[in-house]
């Protein structure tokens, strides 16, 4: 499947052969047109005309006065706030002015695992001095401008995640903008074109025999996308297969959609849930497609487990054993080991894996999820080396086996996860 890239024909043709066995496992189809694919139209959208600043009485051009580096949309404004230093925060929708950068070597940008947050988080325009050379400079304003890719048939949450357009100005119009007063209303306006793109999720349902139980939802997931070909890999394979990450997770939750459709009905309904673009998506990832427009309701989930990565084992977990993440932040992980599930708990919490995988989008959205894996930080991540031939077999059907009478339990169960303080993410 040339590596089943985010977006593409072969991720399509990745969900649309998932959805043929749900069909033939005879689940019911939750999908587009009654079938078990959804597709979720996406728009990409950039600047079609130079943008423009408005400050005051001026009006700074995108290419002349001007560099856009961050778009966000077709237009942000907010009050002026001058960021003195040592200040930590701003009001959120301010537009901020940053101060010069003082010579010698530039600090480092960003904020690394555990450090301080930015001041800047929260602010819908961000004003720096630009730094470009002539040369830079022409060519950065000859490059299209993203302003980001959303869901056709989704409107953003209000209070939601708080992106920040950024701009570079020159010299004249760094200080003419610094000379204004502080709370002076300022603008970015900009003209906006939209291609559109796809992708895919597959998926299909157990419904269960309690006319109570239901209407709980337990919904099991993985992501059947990758990065695809890189022309530019080293050597001669060019394929990022993705075998480990994350067609073991893929066919782990297929194995279990076919073995509990075999068994017993049980009382709580089960979702199969296989999210494409999780790689390439971002905010417009299948996982995100399907919270925001759920199939069934968000509330009535009551946990959502997803697999990734399960092909090799970890040696610093015990032999046949996969780990949870966030272990700690809930108590689904500890009552599923108590049923047989081979689980414990993330052995490299630094990696900060909990938040980087499809779990995060339904624990952002209350509820309880968490993802199964193996990953022993293997080279071939990310690699053409992520190959079939490294799959140990015996490891994963073993640890997958594992999950299945534990998952069974939990949709017979009354058992209902919480978080625990301060487990739930924000």
């Amino acid at each position: 499947m040339n590596g089943r890239a985010s977006n593409s024909r072969d991720e399509w043709i990745a969900a649309t052969y998932i959805a043929s066995q749900f069909q033939m496992w005879n689940l019911e189809p939750m999908g587009d047109n009654g079938g078990y694919v959804q597709a979720a139209e996406i728009l990409r959208e950039q600047m079609s005309a130079p943008a423009v600043l408005s400050a005051g009485t001026g009006q700074f051009t995108h290419g002349k006065e001007m560099l856009v580096t961050a778009l966000t949309g077709a237009k942000v404004s907010g009050p002026l706030v001058k960021l003195a230093p040592g200040v930590t925060s701003v009001p959120a929708g301010s537009v901020v002015l940053m101060p010069e950068a003082p010579a010698g070597p530039p600090a480092a940008a960003g904020r690394g695992r555990g450090g301080a947050p930015q001041p800047t988080v929260g602010a819908a325009l961000v004003i720096s001095l630009a730094t470009q050379t002539p040369e830079q400079w022409t060519t950065a304003a000859a490059k299209p401008v993203s302003a980001g890719s959303r869901f056709a048939k989704v409107t953003p949450p209000a209070g939601g995640l708080v992106r920040t357009a950024r701009v570079a100005l020159n010299r004249d119009a760094y200080n003419a903008v610094a000379a204004l007063a502080e709370g002076t209303a300022v603008s970015l306006q900009a003209e906006l074109s939209a291609t559109k793109a796809f992708t895919w999720n597959a998926v299909g349902r157990l419904t269960g025999s309690d006319p109570t139980a239901r209407e709980q939802f337990v919904v099991l997931g993985a992501h059947l996308d990758h990065i695809g070909m890189r022309e530019n890999a080293p050597g001669p394979d060019k394929i990022f297969n993705g075998a480990d990450d994350d067609a073991s997770g893929t066919v782990a939750v297929m194995a279990l959609a076919q073995a509990l459709a075999a068994g017993p009905r049980p009382k709580r309904t089960l979702v199969f849930a296989l999210f494409g673009s999780e790689e390439g998506g971002g905010t417009v990832s299948g996982s995100s497609y399907f919270v925001e427009l759920p199939v069934v309701a968000i509330e009535k989930m009551v946990a959502q487990l997803q697999f990734e990565m399960l092909a090799r084992p970890d040696p610093m977990v015990p032999a046949r054993s996969l780990w949870l993440t966030g272990y700690e932040r809930s108590n689904l992980g500890s009552q599923l080991a108590k049923q047989g599930a081979r689980l414990v708990q993330d052995p490299r919490p630094d990696q900060s894996f909990f938040t980087r995988s499809d779990n995060i989008k339904f624990a952002r959205k209350g509820v309880i999820s968490h993802t199964v894996s193996s990953f022993n930080l293997h080279t071939d991540y990310h690699q053409a080396g992520d190959e079939v031939s490294k799959v140990d077999f015996a490891h994963m059907l073993d640890a997958v086996r594992s999950m299945l009478e534990p998952v069974r339990w939990l949709a017979n169960s009354t058992f209902t996860p919480v978080w625990a303080p301060e487990g739930r993410p924000r």
